[in-house]
Protein backbone atom coordinates (compact mmCIF):
# COMPACT_ATOMS: atom_id res chain seq x y z
CA UNK A 1 0.00 0.00 0.00
CA UNK A 2 1.48 3.27 -1.33
CA UNK A 3 1.34 6.22 1.74
CA UNK A 4 -1.20 8.22 0.44
CA UNK A 5 -3.27 5.05 0.51
CA UNK A 6 -2.99 4.46 4.18
CA UNK A 7 -3.41 8.15 5.11
CA UNK A 8 -6.86 7.85 3.49
CA UNK A 9 -7.79 4.48 4.77
CA UNK A 10 -6.74 5.42 8.61
CA UNK A 11 -10.02 6.65 10.55
CA UNK A 12 -11.03 6.71 13.92
CA UNK A 13 -12.91 3.90 15.18
CA UNK A 14 -14.26 3.06 18.94
CA UNK A 15 -16.21 -0.08 18.64
CA UNK A 16 -14.27 -3.09 17.64
CA UNK A 17 -15.13 -6.52 15.80
CA UNK A 18 -14.91 -9.53 18.76
CA UNK A 19 -12.01 -10.52 15.92
CA UNK A 20 -8.19 -11.47 17.85
CA UNK A 21 -5.31 -8.92 16.21
CA UNK A 22 -2.44 -10.95 15.12
CA UNK A 23 0.30 -10.38 17.06
CA UNK A 24 2.49 -9.96 14.34
CA UNK A 25 0.94 -6.97 13.21
CA UNK A 26 1.29 -5.43 16.70
CA UNK A 27 4.98 -6.20 16.65
CA UNK A 28 4.58 -4.56 12.42
CA UNK A 29 3.47 -1.44 13.46
CA UNK A 30 5.62 -0.98 16.65
CA UNK A 31 8.54 -1.47 14.62
CA UNK A 32 7.01 1.54 12.01
CA UNK A 33 7.07 3.50 15.00
CA UNK A 34 10.42 3.32 15.51
CA UNK A 35 11.11 4.88 11.94
CA UNK A 36 9.63 8.59 13.59
CA UNK A 37 12.01 10.38 14.60
CA UNK A 38 13.00 10.51 17.87
CA UNK A 39 14.36 13.06 20.57
CA UNK A 40 18.11 12.72 20.61
CA UNK A 41 18.04 9.72 18.98
CA UNK A 42 17.20 7.59 22.35
CA UNK A 43 13.52 6.65 21.42
CA UNK A 44 12.89 6.04 25.27
CA UNK A 45 9.53 4.80 24.34
CA UNK A 46 7.56 2.00 25.59
CA UNK A 47 4.67 0.17 24.15
CA UNK A 48 2.95 -1.45 27.29
CA UNK A 49 0.10 -4.42 25.89
CA UNK A 50 -2.60 -4.61 28.99
CA UNK A 51 -4.15 -8.43 27.78
CA UNK A 52 -5.86 -9.17 31.08
CA UNK A 53 -9.43 -7.96 31.61
CA UNK A 54 -8.94 -7.34 35.43
CA UNK A 55 -5.63 -5.29 34.58
CA UNK A 56 -7.83 -3.35 32.42
CA UNK A 57 -10.25 -2.40 34.76
CA UNK A 58 -7.97 -1.46 37.36
CA UNK A 59 -5.95 1.04 34.62
CA UNK A 60 -9.26 2.91 33.72
CA UNK A 61 -10.16 2.90 37.17
CA UNK A 62 -7.12 4.63 38.23
CA UNK A 63 -7.30 7.41 35.55
CA UNK A 64 -11.30 8.03 36.40
CA UNK A 65 -12.70 6.79 32.83
CA UNK A 66 -16.23 6.91 32.45
CA UNK A 67 -19.04 5.97 29.85
CA UNK A 68 -21.17 9.05 30.01
CA UNK A 69 -24.50 8.41 28.93
CA UNK A 70 -26.49 11.22 29.74
CA UNK A 71 -26.84 13.37 26.40
CA UNK A 72 -27.86 16.48 28.62
CA UNK A 73 -25.07 16.60 30.31
CA UNK A 74 -22.83 16.14 27.57
CA UNK A 75 -24.50 18.95 25.18
CA UNK A 76 -23.77 21.67 28.18
CA UNK A 77 -20.52 20.05 28.63
CA UNK A 78 -18.58 20.67 25.45
CA UNK A 79 -21.65 23.51 24.38
CA UNK A 80 -18.29 26.46 24.01
CA UNK A 81 -17.09 23.96 20.78
CA UNK A 82 -17.80 24.16 17.12
CA UNK A 83 -20.22 22.20 16.02
CA UNK A 84 -18.38 19.13 14.52
CA UNK A 85 -16.34 19.02 17.68
CA UNK A 86 -19.20 18.83 19.54
CA UNK A 87 -20.30 15.87 17.46
CA UNK A 88 -17.08 13.92 17.97
CA UNK A 89 -16.94 14.19 22.31
CA UNK A 90 -20.92 13.37 21.72
CA UNK A 91 -20.23 9.95 20.31
CA UNK A 92 -16.93 9.25 21.88
CA UNK A 93 -17.53 9.96 25.75
CA UNK A 94 -20.41 7.65 25.89
CA UNK A 95 -17.79 4.38 25.44
CA UNK A 96 -14.54 6.09 26.43
CA UNK A 97 -14.44 3.31 29.15
CA UNK A 98 -15.98 0.47 27.23
CA UNK A 99 -13.47 0.55 24.50
CA UNK A 100 -11.00 0.22 26.92
CA UNK A 101 -12.35 -2.84 28.23
CA UNK A 102 -13.45 -4.73 25.11
CA UNK A 103 -10.78 -3.89 22.48
CA UNK A 104 -8.81 -6.92 21.28
CA UNK A 105 -5.78 -5.09 21.98
CA UNK A 106 -5.19 -2.45 24.66
CA UNK A 107 -1.60 -0.57 24.02
CA UNK A 108 0.05 2.41 27.12
CA UNK A 109 2.43 4.55 24.93
CA UNK A 110 4.75 5.72 27.84
CA UNK A 111 8.28 8.16 27.42
CA UNK A 112 10.48 9.46 28.79
CA UNK A 113 10.16 13.65 29.65
CA UNK A 114 12.35 16.40 28.93
CA UNK A 115 10.07 17.96 31.18
CA UNK A 116 6.61 17.80 32.05
CA UNK A 117 4.15 19.61 29.95
CA UNK A 118 2.66 21.64 32.93
CA UNK A 119 6.28 22.85 33.35
CA UNK A 120 7.70 23.36 29.73
CA UNK A 121 9.21 26.77 29.55
CA UNK A 122 8.93 26.95 26.03
CA UNK A 123 8.08 24.65 23.00
CA UNK A 124 11.62 23.19 22.73
CA UNK A 125 11.03 21.70 26.09
CA UNK A 126 8.18 19.65 24.70
CA UNK A 127 10.44 18.04 21.72
CA UNK A 128 10.20 14.03 23.78
CA UNK A 129 6.79 14.88 23.39
CA UNK A 130 6.25 15.76 20.40
CA UNK A 131 8.63 13.20 19.32
CA UNK A 132 6.17 10.29 20.96
CA UNK A 133 3.26 11.67 18.92
CA UNK A 134 4.95 11.54 15.57
CA UNK A 135 5.56 7.52 16.69
CA UNK A 136 1.91 7.41 17.51
CA UNK A 137 1.59 8.65 14.13
CA UNK A 138 3.49 5.88 12.13
CA UNK A 139 2.14 2.99 14.36
CA UNK A 140 -1.55 4.05 13.06
CA UNK A 141 -0.71 4.33 9.87
CA UNK A 142 0.94 1.08 9.60
CA UNK A 143 -2.21 -0.39 11.53
CA UNK A 144 -4.31 1.03 8.82
CA UNK A 145 -2.57 -0.76 5.93
CA UNK A 146 -3.58 -3.71 7.56
CA UNK A 147 -7.61 -2.77 8.35
CA UNK A 148 -6.71 -2.12 11.85
CA UNK A 149 -8.15 0.99 13.55
CA UNK A 150 -8.03 2.66 16.68
CA UNK A 151 -8.81 5.64 19.18
CA UNK A 152 -6.62 7.81 20.52
CA UNK A 153 -7.24 8.97 24.19
CA UNK A 154 -4.76 11.06 25.83
CA UNK A 155 -5.11 10.16 29.72
CA UNK A 156 -5.84 13.10 32.71
CA UNK A 157 -3.83 13.02 35.33
CA UNK A 158 -1.52 9.59 35.50
CA UNK A 159 -0.10 10.03 38.82
CA UNK A 160 -2.20 6.61 40.03
CA UNK A 161 -2.20 4.70 36.26
CA UNK A 162 2.08 5.52 36.71
CA UNK A 163 1.72 3.19 40.13
CA UNK A 164 0.12 0.70 38.81
CA UNK A 165 1.84 -0.13 35.84
CA UNK A 166 5.50 0.56 37.68
CA UNK A 167 6.16 3.60 35.15
CA UNK A 168 8.69 5.65 36.42
CA UNK A 169 8.42 9.23 37.58
CA UNK A 170 10.03 10.97 35.26
CA UNK A 171 8.41 9.09 31.96
CA UNK A 172 4.72 9.69 31.27
CA UNK A 173 1.74 8.23 29.90
CA UNK A 174 1.39 9.87 26.38
CA UNK A 175 -1.70 7.98 25.18
CA UNK A 176 -3.83 4.66 25.29
CA UNK A 177 -5.12 3.08 22.40
CA UNK A 178 -7.79 0.43 21.93
CA UNK A 179 -6.84 -1.90 18.59
CA UNK A 180 -9.18 -3.86 16.48
CA UNK A 181 -11.00 -4.99 13.60
CA UNK A 182 -14.50 -2.35 13.11
CA UNK A 183 -16.93 -4.01 13.70
CA UNK A 184 -18.68 -1.39 11.35
CA UNK A 185 -17.33 0.16 8.28
CA UNK A 186 -15.33 3.72 9.44
CA UNK A 187 -17.22 6.51 9.05
CA UNK A 188 -14.61 8.74 7.56
CA UNK A 189 -15.22 12.69 9.00
CA UNK A 190 -13.96 14.92 5.74
CA UNK A 191 -10.39 16.74 6.02
CA UNK A 192 -9.43 19.37 3.97
CA UNK A 193 -7.98 19.00 0.85
CA UNK A 194 -7.41 22.70 0.27
CA UNK A 195 -3.87 23.71 1.66
CA UNK A 196 -4.17 27.10 1.21
CA UNK A 197 -5.96 28.65 4.36
CA UNK A 198 -3.09 26.83 6.32
CA UNK A 199 -0.28 28.55 4.34
CA UNK A 200 0.60 31.64 5.82
CA UNK A 201 2.92 34.12 4.15
CA UNK A 202 5.20 35.99 6.38
CA UNK A 203 3.24 36.38 9.44
CA UNK A 204 0.37 34.41 10.95
CA UNK A 205 -2.82 35.40 9.52
CA UNK A 206 -5.48 33.99 11.68
CA UNK A 207 -7.43 30.26 11.90
CA UNK A 208 -11.04 29.73 9.74
CA UNK A 209 -12.50 26.28 8.43
CA UNK A 210 -16.35 26.08 7.09
CA UNK A 211 -16.34 23.71 9.85
CA UNK A 212 -15.78 26.85 12.69
CA UNK A 213 -18.75 29.57 13.27
CA UNK A 214 -15.98 31.69 13.57
CA UNK A 215 -12.32 32.92 12.46
CA UNK A 216 -9.89 31.27 15.69
CA UNK A 217 -6.50 32.58 16.47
Amino acid sequence: MELKQAFKKRATVRIFADRPVPEELITKSIKAALHAPAYNHLWEWGFIRINQADDRLALVDSLDLHDWWDREKLRRAFAHLPQEARKVYMGACPVQRTMMVRAPELIVVVYRTKRMENSARSPVDLNAHAAIWMAISYFLLSLAEDGLFSCTVPPGPTAKAKDLLDIPNEWEIAVLLPIGYPRFTPKRHAHPTDPSPFIHEDKFRGFSLPTTEKQMG
